[in-house]
């Protein structure tokens, strides 16, 4: 991050503030340790008033900063907005789906997703009363070289490289499907889904709502960049999203009127990998997430 986004991130600016607290608390305690159990020398008394001057300064510069950040726009922070750090993009996602009626999402398997963020999806809506429409573009799981090369590539590059095979590709995009299915069946009235199966293979995450995107990449010790509709960059990163939605391959709506099929075996459409990962998946579904958000 560059200097013109020091302070500018929430974690940054909770930490110098606690850690601002900690120190003035730390200098109140030993200047009254000093003045309750030693005798009144000069040299102590140097050092206490040393010890005054650091809590007086540190007082007064916590204060001005309050009063600043109150009061005035931090111009750093205006500067730095698009670019969020890795403990802010998870708080950032989830304000994105408390305060939303539509969330957009191109991801490969989607495991943060239905751990994190869908859940905050359909509380929001439960409790403003508010439907809330999701489109999900996820990996094409019928597509083995595909999910081949995407397990080869988070082997070589991954956090969690152990874990990454084929089949635990498509147990993953398998698992996250369960649980979309599993909110359109329990909330039908307020949660509609529309799943896309996708061939395209990326190494950047789109998530948001028509409001605002981030972008967020493979690795979760990378920085994010987020997008809010007034920025120019925001609409080159909604078309990005909608081709890669009209390429993909919808999923069919349910028989039933719902926004997906109630089982897997309807998608799958005879195909074995119910046999293969199909269990994986189903123990998958309520994982939580992997990523340290």
């Amino acid at each position: 991050m560059s200097l013109s986004g020091v302070m500018s991130s929430p974690y940054q600016r909770k930490f110098f503030l606690f850690s601002s607290i900690l120190i003035i608390i730390v200098s109140c305690f030993i200047v009254w340790i000093l003045y309750w159990f030693t005798l009144d020398t000069r040299g102590w008394n140097l050092l206490i008033s040393v010890l005054v001057s650091i809590v007086t300064s540190a007082i007064f510069s916590l204060g001005s900063a309050l009063y600043l950040a109150f009061f005035f726009e931090d111009p750093f922070e205006l500067a730095s907005a698009q670019e969020l750090l890795p403990q802010d993009v998870g708080q950032a996602l989830r304000q994105i789906a408390e305060n939303t009626a539509d969330y957009k999402l191109f991801v490969r398997t989607g495991r943060h997703f239905r751990a994190e963020i869908l859940p905050v999806l359909v509380n929001s809506a439960i409790k403003s009363r508010r439907p809330v429409q999701i489109e999900v573009v996820l990996l094409n799981f019928r597509n083995d070289a595909l999910c081949e090369k995407y397990a080869a590539y988070r082997k070589s590059t991954s956090f969690d490289a152990k874990v990454w095979t084929k089949e635990y590709v498509q147990q993953e995009v398998l698992a996250t499907i369960l649980r979309l299915i599993d909110t359109v069946v329990t909330h039908s009235s307020l949660v509609k889904v529309d799943l896309y199966l996708s061939d395209r293979l990326s190494i950047f995450r789109i998530d948001g709502s028509s409001d605002e995107l981030i972008v967020t990449r493979e690795d979760p010790k990378d920085t994010a960049s987020r997008y809010r509709r007034d920025d120019r960059a925001y609409s080159a990163f909604l078309t990005e999203f909608n081709w890669t939605r009209d390429d993909a391959i919808k999923v069919r709506p349910g028989s039933n009127g719902l926004s997906l099929p109630t089982t897997l075996e309807e998608i799958l459409d005879g195909s074995s990998l119910l046999a293969t990962v199909g269990a994986g998946a189903a123990k998958a579904k309520t994982a939580p997430s992997p990523y340290a958000r």
